[in-house]
């Protein structure tokens, strides 16, 4: 008759604790989750659920937590929070609220108003509230028109738009159209080359803001008030940690102020202008240069 042995398992009954554990800390760790939301307002969490879609757009140095828990002042500074505003305060285009950073411009502030209307209001219904963001600078308004992966504002290597984008640019055309102040129009591309040698981002960018200026044109909006289209390619990433993300696929259209207007215009106006040679200024300038050449003359020997 043989002898029964015993069980060999005596030495796994530890193994229960170590299950119990882990649901504790679950348990916990979804407590602390379900305290959190309860005491998140709307705004806050739309915060989070962007950090989560875009981590990148919280780079900026005083946007380090997309959430305010109290007790100290909020990390995250958005001057009137809105729809067009959430999740977007990327490190080139949201402020970081301060005053002196503000256009306090009426007619910029009814602009903004009328803007988000149309983006987060009832006649668009927001659908247009992933694709377009502001932000109303000392040097004035920005709109920004963004690219993304779930729908694409020109086809792939083209200026084609889309016609929801198109759509969007029409309506806003008539919007900035009430106002006095001239724009400035730029393309932005991601950094993906192309297969031609003859055409790249610098081609690509330029045209797809030309595209943007002759959508606003048809839109109603004066031809006279564009002041500058340009192209700059991938050199201005919103996104820089990853040069070939849909994020740094955008039209900007900047409401320029009129002090900033002037310094646009100063640029490029020639220096033998006639109003440039009449200013004061210049007047003495150049009596100073010539009275300084007629000093470092030398006599002329006989």
């Amino acid at each position: 008759m043989k002898a029964k042995r015993g069980g060999g398992g005596g030495h796994h009954g530890g193994s229960w604790k170590v299950a119990l554990a882990d649901f504790a800390i679950a348990m916990m760790a979804l407590f602390l989750l379900l305290w959190v939301l309860n005491a998140t307002d709307d705004d806050a969490k739309s915060a989070i659920a962007a950090y989560f879609e875009d981590p990148g757009a919280f780079r900026h140095q005083s946007s380090l937590s997309p959430i305010d828990f109290g007790g100290q002042d909020s990390l995250v500074e958005i001057p009137n929070p809105g729809p067009t505003m959430r999740g977007r305060e990327g490190p080139e285009i949201m402020s970081d609220g301060n005053a002196e950073t503000l256009n306090e411009d009426p007619d910029f502030r009814d602009l903004m108003d009328e803007l988000q209307r149309l983006i987060g209001g009832d006649d668009s219904a927001g659908e247009y509230e992933d694709f377009i963001y502001l932000e109303q600078l000392q040097e004035g308004v920005r709109i920004v028109i963004l690219d993304n992966d779930k729908r694409n504002m020109f086809a792939r290597g083209s200026s084609r738009i889309n016609p929801f984008f198109q759509d969007l640019l029409l309506e806003l055309a008539p919007i900035i159209n009430k106002i006095d102040q001239r724009v400035m129009i730029s393309g932005h591309t991601d950094n993906s080359g192309f297969q031609r040698r003859d055409y790249g981002n610098w081609e690509l960018s330029a045209a797809r803001a030309q595209v943007a200026r002759r959508t606003l044109i048809f839109g109603g909006y004066d031809e006279n008030k564009v002041l500058m289209v340009l192209g700059m390619a991938d050199r201005v990433p919103r996104d820089p940690e990853h040069p070939e993300s849909s994020a740094n696929r955008r039209i900007e259209i900047m409401v320029l102020a009129e002090y900033m207007e002037r310094q646009v215009e100063r640029m490029f106006a020639p220096v033998e202008d006639e109003d440039h040679q009449n200013h004061p200024g210049h007047r003495l300038e150049m009596h100073d240069a010539f009275e300084r050449a007629a000093k470092n003359q030398l006599d002329v020997l006989d």
